[in-house]
């Protein structure tokens, strides 16, 4: 992941390098600022496709009038840049670059062509004018601060807060949510100036005249239509492996080394074992997190001998990560990446896992989260078929 950062305060000196510095930890490989017409882009570069100094970001156009920080991956950007490539001269492997050109010669139409995780901002430095946008199922974060007299950007709350004009009154209404859903669904935060950009929606935003309210738009609905009611289940069970087998090979495209975690179930199972099928002789490095002695405490159930099970049957190495004693010392940590109040202690395994698969020199891991979601496999989906 990397780390985004903006803010238009045209009359104010503003702390731009204590923002950026925030949330050093998102891009730990290089940092960059730009300043122009009053805006100040900041950005945390995690290299992972071109590795070389050509991917530096805020990255500008060959002219030089339109910037871009980008936080994500493009898993089509190779098939994008082949409808770019005669037009515009690309001086990197990047899909940053890809992206800035994109959006260059098709404007917000672009978003429509991106198949990945993305959180970005675009400026156009001759008619000063700001695009930002997230990707379609809000993988990658970005929130926005706007009291009226500044806008600002971020990936993490924490950056935004930095900034000494900021107005940091809470909006309790939004503590109501997390008494009651145990999270803050919609545009809310804990800050009554700061909104999360929701997925699926952008920002494009004529600098010198921000409206009173800002009103991001929508650019993308997943699609229910009913094509698959009336199909075969053999024939919906084909098109789905064909459908994740080329989900997992896109995001196999990385010039750093890739992990997976894996639990044993089936969902991290499965993606290891595709991931196997499209290289069969590859020894994929795995992740678990051993929670031995914690079950009967805290209601674990132990994932290891299963993890291990699936490791054995794939041939793949898998690194057991100790979850106990330590785990307490994780929570404010846990809370200070997180920005916001979390009622489920998954996160301090992952960082767990993360912060011992940098150790061994991976950045990017695959992960089966969202798989039941997808598919109804949690309690709450099954009780649905109950009501009357």
């Amino acid at each position: 992941m990397c780390g985004i950062f903006g803010c238009y305060a045209p009359n104010i000196k503003i702390s731009a390098d204590k923002a950026v510095q925030s949330i050093a930890h998102r891009g730990p490989d290089d940092a960059g600022f730009l300043e122009a017409n009053g805006l100040t882009l900041g950005h945390r570069r995690l290299s992972i496709l071109d590795l070389s100094p050509n991917g530096h970001q805020p990255m500008l156009s060959e002219d030089g009038r339109y910037a871009i920080v980008y936080n994500g991956e493009i898993y089509n950007h190779w098939d994008i840049r082949a409808g770019l490539e005669g037009k515009y001269t690309f001086r990197s492997t990047s899909d940053t670059e890809t992206l800035l050109y994109g959006f260059i010669e098709y404007g917000k139409a672009v978003l429509n062509r991106l198949n990945g995780i993305f959180a970005f901002a675009i400026f156009d430095q001759k008619d000063n004018r700001l695009f930002i946008a997230r990707d379609q199922l809000g993988i990658k974060p970005l929130y926005y601060y706007w009291d009226g007299a500044t806008f600002a950007f971020c990936s993490e709350i924490k950056g935004l807060i930095q900034l000494e004009q900021v107005d940091r009154s809470l909006r309790p209404e939004a503590f109501v949510n997390y008494l009651h859903f145990l999270w803050s669904p919609g545009e809310m935060t804990p800050l009554k100036h700061v909104q999360k950009l929701l997925p699926a929606h952008y920002l494009s935003l004529e600098l010198e005249k921000l409206p009173p309210q800002l009103s991001p738009a929508r650019y993308y609905d997943i699609p229910f239509d009913g094509n698959y009611s009336h199909q075969s289940e053999a024939t919906l069970t084909d098109e789905l492996e064909e459908r994740l087998l080329r989900a997992v090979e896109r995001q196999l495209l990385s010039d750093v080394p890739v992990g997976f975690f894996l639990s044993g179930g089936l969902d991290s199972s499965l993606l290891v074992a595709l991931a196997k099928k499209l290289r069969p002789d590859q020894r994929w490095q795995c992740f678990t997190i051993d929670t031995t002695g914690m079950e009967e405490a805290e209601g674990f159930v132990s994932d290891l001998r299963y993890a291990r099970q699936v490791a054995s049957h794939l041939d793949v190495r898998l690194e057991v990560v100790d979850a106990w004693p330590d785990i307490p010392e994780f929570f404010d940590t846990m809370v200070w990446h997180l920005d916001e109040p979390q009622a489920d202690p998954a996160p301090l395994n992952v960082l767990k896992i993360c912060e011992r698969a940098r150790a061994m020199g991976y950045k990017v891991l695959i992960g089966g989260a969202a798989g039941d979601d997808l598919f109804s496999g949690y309690r709450r989906h099954q009780a649905l078929r109950w009501e009357p």
